[in-house]
């Protein structure tokens, strides 16, 4: 399937490095005594440095790497026959060992590879001279292997990157009805393992193949690769930097590589170990088959070169575990290969941990609890209250007995290895007072009306208010309302109110119902009123027998 010309590697070329050799030899013999001070731009930190490690049993190119739980499964590929296989192959870190495991159900190469759940998918590539959506996932607990929904176009030589629980399979190239009968697409396949079903996202803006791909901070890198599916040293390569953001859907450009590449793999250290960067790894570039070690940074969007590694090739693999780069297998213009090489970036072991606080946030707290995420594992933790000594911890805890008022806290972190790191200061207040409920109406009083106004002032805003009358359910209220028609006499009335930030205080008042008894006061007044008028008829008849009683006296007398 592939052609390779021998040009690149045979004696020509051998000799003509063979006199590149001798020329730098005699320059560098030369250089003291012309006191020249030739430090190159892009020169490879002394501190870095490549291990030769246990190679593959069985020598490959074109399969995927993948990392569960700290060991690398070597996957499918191509052979010394040129023929896809189905091998499976476990690599531990920690005994440089290698073991078989269950073979891949369909042989094939040029496919990508992602982990989800810690089960590993190969999605895609090329069995024999056809290009597949074969999906089969492998469970290196179980040692097993399931089929799952094919991705939608089949194509080979691309990669698969996991952002927010989906699998993203951008570019390669698929089938085409011109010679060579492949070209590149910029298809952004998604696939949701939660459900097995696929989508199509915001296309790559330029076709590539055979490119590097990795992920940080959520985004997509796609590097280097080629514009068309010629073969090599045909094929047209780009150091073009794609970055594609899930979260908006967006394509974006960054810094181009600094040498062209194609078919070389890459891999993103975390920042645990070693510092965050995207490092690119082999290739096919400048017309051979490249050890080159490109190393980006994400800081100021710039690449360096880094050390070499010792094996120039392509169609290799890169696996990252705990910051460690293991280039594994690849061809290198001749020959398949196992080889498997080990790199140790830049400041290995020297980066701090990274301390994040989660609680508190810049808010007001009645309680305040200490909680936080750290990058790796640490020797000693601790937290600065209000720029205090420092108090030691070992997990999330709270914060006790703070006084009223405003505060800061600060949280350090030591390593196995001495790096010191610290959060970002927090500052927050603390206010354990309860509101101050100000009851205007009702009071504790008669009333004559069956309508009664709750009024009231607080001296803060409140989460909660509701009220409870004569021991009944509370009801919710959002101010000052009417209690309509209350029954005559005697009720008490409560008050709730809860602050924002937790702190609660009610106010319970009690009075009267008692309606001015005007009927009442009315037959009263009508009595009296009968009653002083049958005393004045009574008095008026009186007088009047009186005055008749002296007449008859007098008429007597005469």
């Amino acid at each position: 399937m592939l052609l390779y010309s021998e040009k690149l590697v045979g004696g020509t070329s051998i000799h003509k490095h063979i006199q590149v050799v001798i020329v730098m030899l005699i320059a560098l013999t030369l250089l003291p005594a012309l006191n020249l001070n030739l430090s190159p731009v892009n020169a490879v930190d002394a501190q870095s440095s490549w291990t030769i490690m246990k190679p593959m049993t069985i020598a490959r190119g074109e399969f995927g790497v993948a990392v569960v739980n700290g060991k690398i499964y070597a996957i499918g590929g191509l052979n010394g026959n040129n023929l896809p296989v189905s091998v499976v192959e476990e690599y531990d870190p920690q005994t440089n060992g290698w073991t078989s495991m269950m073979p891949m159900p369909t042989p094939r190469s040029g496919f990508a590879i992602a982990v989800y759940l810690n089960k590993i998918y190969v999605i895609g590539g090329t069995v024999g001279n056809g290009y597949v959506g074969n999906n089969e996932v492998f469970d290196p607990i179980s040692n097993s292997w399931e089929t799952k929904a094919s991705m939608p176009t089949p194509r080979a030589d691309l990669s698969a990157n996991i952002v927010n629980d989906k699998i993203y399979l951008i570019g390669g190239k698929k089938y085409s009805n011109i010679s060579p009968f492949s070209s590149g697409t910029t298809i952004n396949e998604v696939y949701d393992p939660a459900n097995d079903s696929w989508s199509t996202k915001t296309p790559l803006p330029t076709a590539v193949q055979g490119y590097a791909s990795a992920v940080v901070d959520g985004k997509i890198y796609i590097i280097g690769g080629s514009f068309d599916s010629s073969v090599l040293p045909n094929s047209h390569i780009t150091g073009a930097n794609q970055v594609y953001d899930p979260q908006t859907g967006n394509w974006s450009l960054a810094a181009n590589l600094l040498n062209a590449d194609n078919f070389g793999a890459a891999g993103a250290t975390e920042g645990n170990m070693a510092p965050t960067r995207i490092y690119c790894v082999g290739g096919y570039s400048g017309g051979e088959f490249s050890g080159q070690l490109q190393e980006y940074n994400l800081e100021n969007n710039s690449w360096s070169l880094a050390e070499s590694m010792p094996t120039p090739r392509a169609y290799l693999s890169v696996a990252v575990v705990n910051d460690v780069l293991y280039a594994i297998g690849g061809f290198d213009g001749k020959n398949w290969l196992g080889v498997n090489e080990q790199y140790k970036p830049i400041g290995y072991g020297t980066v701090a941990p990274r301390v994040q606080i989660t609680s508190p946030e810049n808010k007001t707290y009645s309680s305040v609890s200490l909680a936080f995420t750290v990058n790796k594992g640490t020797q000693w933790m601790g937290y600065s209250l209000d720029k205090g000594a420092n108090v030691t911890i070992n997990a999330e805890t709270n914060l006790f007995n703070l006084s009223q008022g405003a505060h800061n806290v600060t949280i350090y972190a030591n390593d196995s290895l001495g790096n010191m790191g610290f959060s970002n200061t927090v500052f927050f207040s603390v206010d354990t007072v309860p509101p101050n409920i100000n009851m205007i109406l009702p009071q504790n009083q008669s009333y004559d009306s069956s309508d009664i106004q709750l009024t009231f002032t607080l001296n803060e805003t409140a989460s909660y208010l509701a009220y409870s009358l004569d021991g009944q359910e509370n009801i919710t209220i959002l101010g000052n309302v009417t209690l309509p028609a209350l029954s005559n006499g005697s009720h008490t009335l409560t008050l709730y109110v809860t602050d924002d930030v937790g702190n609660s205080a009610e106010k319970t008042v009690s009075f009267n119902i008692a309606p001015f008894p005007i009927i009442a006061v009315v037959a009263a007044s009508t009595i009296v009123i009968i009653a002083v008028s049958g005393g004045y008829l009574v008095f008026k008849h009186r007088k009047s027998s009186s005055g008749k009683n002296s007449e008859h006296q007098k008429v007597g007398s005469l």
